[in-house]
């Protein structure tokens, strides 16, 4: 296939803009609060075009590819670290074909094994659980500690093979980085910093670590992982799919960039909130500050009458939501720029996680096969506050199971309306591409607009094809 990478295709618009519908380089000019230079510098260099191989989402062979030279080899996050909070608190953790048990082991420190019986190969826990001192197989009742060391097994004299001292779980390496814990099955892999790179210093004025989960939904659904992941990693969608977002949203004045910095591969989208998109037909900026200002009052379009007389522009919209997040939560909230409190502004790290980062969106997603087959999939998905300074991050909610019919609206309110019009493309591209006609060669992406996929697929090939 094509790849198109003459210099001259650097020189291309990155966005596009005008004075009702500006880019968010342009939109936050006038900010009284502007934000910080990390999120100001631009990094989005042409990342190749061509088309894009349909089996990459449909193929067997693919997916597998996948399983072995990724999902067996890269750092990924598996839950909130709240989510275990005591000792002997565990998660199970599945991806593909591939199970693994997580599992805080001190107060500040965690264990990650290989979840599997090491005498017949039985999967050795089946759910998340609470205050565990052991791991016992359903099947033959072996049964090894918390740390991880084999401490039972039933019949010991027909056994002489088995030493515990060297039976103990399988573990593979775990770390932690904004409230998650990541694991990765590679005992040789690199570590997780190495894996970040400069990420953490993009959220340092806005930690992670320092939010409550709201709620928690895992769907399964009947699409690719990547094609559930890549309807979050560019706003081109949003005219068509999400309409009512168009009315306080620029979707085509986005700014996309990218990093690679050695193995750390991580990009980011930024749109700005509170203007209105050039597909909106007589938008005006009144009105998308006032659809913005009802969105975060929770009141529906249609009992919309008007903006508070103390709201003018987009910087009197963020001193009133900073109030307003002030007194709901009681965190101290003056030091974030107008753009952190109102706009959409959602980073990727390689392979699945996406982190929204700023007030406006305060949500996290996590995307990866549920199966060894390449047509379905997880796609968890949490809602974050802030917790003060003074207040320890509380428990986290249970975790609320959906399958692929049903609604992210009926669990979790307003926002799953959002969700589910994403949801609703998803299959319908799986059934699409299986049908591929072959003409064209493969998937047409934008040169900017889709660059973060594009950039996506460059570092996931590159994986799959190394050693």
């Amino acid at each position: 296939m094509a790849d198109y990478s003459s210099s001259n295709y650097n020189d291309f618009p990155r966005g596009f803009g005008n004075e009702l519908s500006p880019t968010w380089r342009d939109a936050i000019k006038n900010d009284k609060r502007q934000p910080p230079e990390i999120l100001t510098n631009e990094s989005s260099e042409f990342v190749g075009g061509g088309k894009l191989d349909p089996d990459r989402y449909t193929s067997y062979e693919f997916h597998r590819r996948e399983v072995e030279k990724l999902w067996r080899r890269t750092w990924q996050p598996t839950c909130r670290e709240e989510e275990i909070p005591n000792v002997g608190d565990h998660f199970v953790y599945n991806v593909a074909n591939l199970s693994f048990l997580i599992v805080r082991t001190a107060p500040d420190a965690f264990k990650a094994y290989w979840n599997v019986c090491l005498h017949r190969g039985r999967q050795l826990v089946d759910e998340p659980g609470k205050g565990a001192t052991k791991f016992r197989c359903g099947y033959h009742a072996w049964s090894w500690n918390i740390e991880g060391e084999l401490i039972f097994y039933p019949g010991a004299w027909d056994f002489p093979d088995i030493k515990p001292e060297t039976c103990s779980l399988r573990e593979v390496k775990v770390g932690t980085w904004a409230g998650f814990v990541f694991i990765n099955p590679d005992k040789n892999a690199i570590e997780l910093s190495e894996h970040l790179g400069s990420l953490p210093q993009h959220f340092e004025r806005w930690p992670l670590e320092k939010r409550r989960g709201l709620f928690h939904v895992r769907k399964t659904i009947n699409a690719n992982w990547k094609i559930a992941m890549e309807a979050f990693m560019e706003s081109y969608h949003v005219m068509a799919t999400h309409p009512e977002l168009i009315e306080m949203s620029a979707d085509h004045a986005a700014q996309l960039d990218y990093w690679d910095e050695g193995a750390a591969h991580f990009s980011r989208m930024m749109n700005p909130v509170g203007v209105p998109s050039q597909y909106f037909k007589g938008g005006t900026r009144e009105h998308a500050l006032a659809v913005t200002w009802a969105i975060a009052n929770d009141i529906r379009h249609d009992a919309l009458t008007g903006l508070p007389p103390e709201i003018t522009d987009r910087s009197s919209l963020a001193e009133w939501r900073r109030k307003q997040l002030q007194e709901a939560t009681g965190a101290d909230h003056s030091s974030l720029s107008d753009a952190e409190i109102l706009d959409g502004i959602e980073y990727w790290l390689f392979p699945n996680f996406l982190p929204w980062f700023g007030e406006s969106f305060p949500i996290l997603y996590i995307f990866r096969p549920n199966a060894d087959r390449p047509d379905t999939c997880y796609m968890d998905v949490w809602l974050t506050s802030r917790v003060s300074d003074t207040e320890p991050r509380p428990e986290a909610p249970a975790i609320i199971e959906l399958g692929p019919e049903d609604s992210f609206q009926k669990a979790v309110g307003t926002l799953g309306l959002v969700l589910d019009q994403d949801d609703f493309n998803m299959p319908k591209v799986q059934v699409g591409l299986h049908s591929w006609p072959g003409d064209p060669e493969g998937l047409t992406l934008a040169r900017y607009q889709e660059s973060r996929i594009r950039h996506f697929h460059k570092v996931l090939m590159g994986v799959l094809n190394g050693a």
